[in-house]
């Protein structure tokens, strides 16, 4: 697989702190890690640049190339007139280690479509299916495990398109594959942000053709002292997508049970690869009892930077980068990351935050994550090699500025 470096860049320009000309806007990139980066989205939110009219378009001009880049025009669909969103510019980009580019964002007669890319969404609302070279994820409605309705919007499953189309999905019981965060309590079945069938807000970015993102929130029924907010962003060209959540609670609540980052599937994986201590790799079976044994007494932590399911005879592999994990230091019991058995062969990973206790939550407690979710063939020599590559490009974003006049 090609090593394609991601990352995606949000500055929100206040209009106090940013320049602007007649002609646009020029911002200036810094590449301070060391990284190359052969492909970067570059999102700049410009909230009073008017947007193009009929025929016109914003096009990204450096000096260090000689053609002009399209770029995308990316605003959220929440209820509003069209006058008072406020634009983001989405282009895409490559930087060499320690380099410095200067862009001109400039709108002009729309002369140079936006090429076609790999990324095409398909369907209606959030019954949809969002696809590049590496992967096709549904994000469809369905009836799951005792046909209760699974809410469109979130994921159900994950067909790697590289390895003879595997489906990473969990068809026995029927569930989501993803359908984090969730939680429980003894008195009730414990629910996820899957359950969310009557959200309070959708948000779908334009579609395409870099990039493309869905938003929701509300409250699940027996839960509805717990705001839900999550959403999912999709990249041309990337092996990755994004994966953010909130759980706010406008009332005091008591949880046994409550939990993120969880990616549920049938038995495709043979191993589970998790970083320790001093850069040691561990490395486990799936299926032998001694492993969960071992993760009992020695569990993951809730804050392991990364972990990754693999299979060892097909190389394909599936893991999960922590971006950001935040719990602002509300209650939280014996916090990990577990993986679990599940029925008819199932594995799992999860980070738990209340694990298997009632614990009281206070009113304004929240708890935020962001992780991106990571497709790639596997190196028998350094099993580790591709996520700890997205890994270090991931958390060291190139530095994005406004130049000033």
């Amino acid at each position: 697989m090609k090593n394609i470096c991601l990352l995606i860049v949000v500055i929100i320009i206040c209009f106090c702190s940013c320049s602007r000309t007649n002609n646009g806007y020029s911002i200036k990139i810094e590449e301070k890690a060391g990284l190359n980066r052969d492909l970067e989205y570059v999102e700049v939110t410009l909230p009073y640049m008017k947007l193009p009219q009929k025929g016109e378009a914003f096009y990204a001009y450096s000096k260090e190339e000689k053609h002009k880049i399209p770029v995308q025009i990316h605003y959220n669909n929440i209820k509003d007139t069209l006058s008072k969103r406020k634009a983001s510019l989405v282009f895409p980009i490559s930087i060499k280690a320690n380099q410095t580019k200067e862009y001109s964002i400039k709108k002009e007669k729309n002369t140079h479509h936006i090429e076609e890319t790999d990324l095409h969404i398909a369907g209606e609302n959030m019954n949809l299916t969002v696809e590049n070279r590496h992967f096709l994820a549904s994000l469809k409605q369905f009836s799951g495990y005792q046909d209760l309705k699974l809410a469109a919007g979130h994921l159900g499953s994950l067909t790697l398109k590289q390895f003879n189309n595997v489906e990473l999905s969990r068809k026995n019981p029927n569930l989501k594959m993803h359908w984090a965060p969730n939680f429980g309590k003894e008195d009730k079945t414990y629910r996820t942000m899957a359950h969310l069938t009557t959200p309070d807000t959708v948000s779908i970015s334009t579609k395409g053709p870099y990039y493309f993102n869905l938003f929701k929130s509300g409250k699940v029924a027996g839960y509805e002292k717990i705001t839900l907010k999550s959403e999912y962003k999709f990249y041309a060209g990337l092996p990755y997508f994004k994966s953010s959540s909130e759980m706010f609670f406008t009332q005091i609540d008591t949880l046994n049970l409550l939990r993120n980052d969880e990616m549920t599937m049938d038995s495709l994986f043979t191993h589970v690869v998790f970083p320790k201590s001093k850069g040691k790799v561990v490395s486990l079976p799936l299926y032998k009892e001694s492993t969960l044994s071992y993760l009992d007494k020695y569990p993951i932590p809730d804050n392991a930077p990364w972990l990754f399911f693999y299979n060892e005879d097909k190389l394909y592999g599936f893991g999960s980068i922590r971006l950001y994990y935040n719990n602002y230091h509300y209650p939280t019991f014996n916090p990990h990351t577990k993986i679990t058995a599940s029925m008819n062969s199932g594995r799992y990973w999860n980070r738990r935050l209340i694990s298997d206790k009632n614990t009281v939550v206070p009113k304004g407690s929240k708890y935020v994550e962001e992780n991106a979710y990571l497709v790639f063939k596997v190196d028998k020599k350094v099993l580790s090699k591709h996520i700890t590559y997205y890994y270090e490009r991931l958390k060291n974003p190139v530095k994005v500025s406004v130049l000033t006049n």
